[in-house]
């Protein structure tokens, strides 16, 4: 894979396993670290909505769920779009023990499939790989916060 056309992102959070699966996956949680809103049917298929109020919302299809191991969604690349192939990436996020707690890594490909020229398709990149840096900071200062 290209990395031009991907974002990995990876962090240890002093959580059990138990506590970042439901961060990532609880619409109440989710909506302490990652936007202001959250809609989400946590079934493959299953939509997804996440709202953020400078920004708007960026709608989702649920594509894996595999507690506590894995979760993934298809989401499209421009606010209030549904996601189809062409206007949307792939977001998984991957949960594994580890000595301080959980290792989170985060992976979100196709940016080179966008129906966007090369130069948007990078500035597309561009700002998720600027939003999953902040965002995961936020999961991580939320999840410090959080007893399990």
């Amino acid at each position: 894979m290209d990395a031009s056309s991907s974002i990995t992102r990876t962090v240890v959070v002093n959580a059990p396993r138990s506590a970042v699966w439901a961060a990532i996956t609880d619409p109440d949680k989710i909506s302490q670290w990652f936007g202001q809103r959250t809609s989400l049917d946590l079934s493959v298929g299953g939509k997804a909505a996440f709202t953020w109020d400078e920004h708007g919302t960026a709608r989702a299809v649920v594509t894996e769920v595999d507690e506590p191991n894995a979760f993934g969604f298809r989401w499209a690349a421009d606010m209030e779009a549904d996601p189809v192939i062409g206007n949307s990436t792939l977001v998984r996020f991957t949960l594994s023990e580890h000595a301080a707690g959980t290792e989170l890594t985060v992976v979100e490909t196709g940016f080179d499939t966008l129906d966007r020229d090369v130069a948007d398709q990078k500035r597309a990149r561009e700002g998720n790989v600027q939003g999953w840096h902040a965002e995961l900071d936020e999961l991580v200062a939320y999840l410090h916060g959080v007893k399990a």
